[in-house]
């Protein structure tokens, strides 16, 4: 699985999200990352786990919606909720 640590990803909603974090459990690749300002120079204190999945070669990311699983990844990153 690439390395998207320090990387800007979009999704698609059109928003950027800048990798600070990435684990892989239970063989998918998930990401902790902070949403990038609107003019692209910084980062907004709003924090999301993504989920990449790939399909039919391509790969997407997308948000974690599986609170168990968010629950999990927190724990082994050792990121506590605030």
């Amino acid at each position: 699985m690439e390395n998207r640590i320090n990387q800007v990803v979009e999704l698609e909603n059109g928003k950027e999200y800048y990798i600070l974090k990435q684990a892989v459990y239970s063989g998918d690749n998930y990401f902790v990352a902070a949403e990038v300002t609107e003019d692209g120079e910084d980062l907004k204190e709003n924090f999301s786990i993504l989920h990449e999945s790939k399909e039919n070669g391509e790969s997407f990311i997308e948000f974690e919606r599986d609170p168990k699983t968010i629950q999990i990844l927190l724990k082994h990153l050792n990121i506590k909720e605030g």
